[in-house]
């Protein structure tokens, strides 16, 4: 009986060994290799105890994986590449063969010696081509819909501090380089205290996010939460730096769950006040972004975003137009933890639009409802099923508490961009000391 009971408990950890093995490959195959392949790999394992194996396995990619493992329950889990846990059921075949069997595929393991084994993928379930490929399309769709939204997010709103701050100032020198008196604007310096030179401002925005093509399709929000602190240098110069928080959470259908990606992001901003008609400004920002979607590992990416943008002041029949165009482009590279389902390195994500547009304001006083409008074309490729051309329309009022102290609300929605929404509301408040 001990003889009996030692050789079951030496097939135990065979099993064992064989069970997480095959799930390790399956699983490295699934995420790596949706189509199907054979793939072959080795591990080694040992059992502790009648219920308890552990078994650690390299395949031919490289990739490692850890796991553990019932014999008696013929069940277990293992993570591939410190991803997480995944469930796997065994069946034996033979006194040395088995088939390991998950919802992604079937492999089969032969015994090498009493501790070494390889496995060769037999198939891939049915469907699991095909949904392996939509699922990725989502996926990716859904990163390049975030890496839109947040890049656009972040920089109309410091566009719009700095236009804002910068039009005031150029109004306010008037005709000439005189300082004008014309209400509404920049007061500080029109009457004489120049020592206002610093700024600090803050904005929190929040936006519904809906994409209603067939590749990505996600519906959520996003937020953008960012403060800036600049330096007016003789009218002429405004330097500054921003920092902040960025976040879109929404839900894919593909995976019936929500992908997350968040971070802290931080950048300079310059802008060159030419004339009282005429600025210019440019932007860049980095971003550390954490990106978590259900079912998947995490990961995080490095995006690295510019802008930069030409403005016109005009004051016709007591309204104030402002317009502008410009360039906004933005990269975002995956880490290596990133799952070859959804691109990993080195697949990078690209954004880039031209965009025109401007607002009428009318000011009354302190108070200054305006209109907005822009016209933005994506130069690079959309992976999300959405359209290259929109029209961002909306609405805003700015109001001016004191000389030193600015605040605004803003709503605009994205409009004639196909298969996509994207409605955003804001506020701000700027401080000049």
């Amino acid at each position: 009986m001990l003889a009996i009971s030692k050789a079951l408990l030496a097939w135990a950890c065979r099993l064992g060994t064989l069970a997480l093995l095959a799930a390790g490959l399956l699983a490295l195959d699934a995420e790596r290799h949706p189509a199907s392949a054979q793939t072959n790999g080795t591990g080694t394992g040992v059992c502790t105890s009648a219920t308890s194996c552990t078994v650690t396995g390299t395949s031919n990619t490289g990739a490692p994986f850890n796991a553990s493992y019932n014999p008696l329950t013929m069940s277990g889990t293992f993570t591939l590449d410190s991803q997480a846990a995944q469930s796997f059921t065994v069946v034996q075949t033979s006194a040395t063969t088995f088939t390991g069997t998950s919802a992604v595929g079937t492999v089969n393991c032969t015994a090498v010696t009493s501790t070494t084994f390889s496995c060769v993928e037999l198939t891939t379930v049915s469907s699991s081509s095909s949904q392996s490929s939509s699922t990725q399309a989502a996926i990716r769709g859904s990163e390049a819909g975030a890496t839109r939204a947040q890049v656009n997010s972040s920089f109309d709103i410091i566009t719009s501090r700095i236009t804002n701050y910068s039009r005031d100032i150029a109004v306010s020198l008037g005709t000439g380089g005189q300082q004008s008196q014309a209400p509404g604007y920049y007061r500080g310096i029109s009457a004489g205290t120049a020592d206002l030179k610093w700024g600090f401002w803050a904005d929190s925005s929040g936006s519904y996010l809906n994409d209603s093509s067939p590749i990505a399709k996600f519906n959520g929000y996003g937020l953008t939460e960012l403060a800036g602190v600049d330096y007016n240098l003789d009218s002429k110069w405004l330097f500054g730096f921003n920092a902040g928080y960025v976040r879109t959470d929404v839900r894919i259908a593909a995976i019936a769950g929500n992908r997350v990606e968040q971070g802290p992001q931080l950048g300079p901003y310059l802008s060159y006040i030419a004339s009282s008609h005429v600025s210019a400004d440019l932007l860049f920002n980095y971003s550390r972004l954490s990106n978590v979607a259900a079912g998947f590992p995490s990961f995080d990416s490095d995006r690295y975003a510019g802008a930069g943008n030409v403005n016109f002041f005009y004051n016709v029949s007591g309204f104030a137009l402002t317009g502008f165009m410009g360039y906004t482009y933005a990269i975002e590279s995956p880490s290596s933890a990133a799952p070859g389902l959804i691109g990993g390195v080195p697949t990078f994500i690209h954004y880039g639009a031209v965009k025109v547009g401007g607002e009428a304001a009318y000011p009354m006083g302190s108070f200054e409802p305006y209109v907005p409008l822009t016209v933005e074309y994506e130069t690079t490729q959309t992976h999300d099923g959405t359209g290259r051309g929109v029209v961002v329309v909306g609405a805003g009022a700015r109001y001016r508490f004191s000389d030193t102290i600015k605040g605004g609300i803003e709503l605009t929605s994205d409009e004639a961009r196909s298969h996509s929404t994207n409605v955003v509301g804001a506020a701000n408040l700027r401080i000049s000391f």
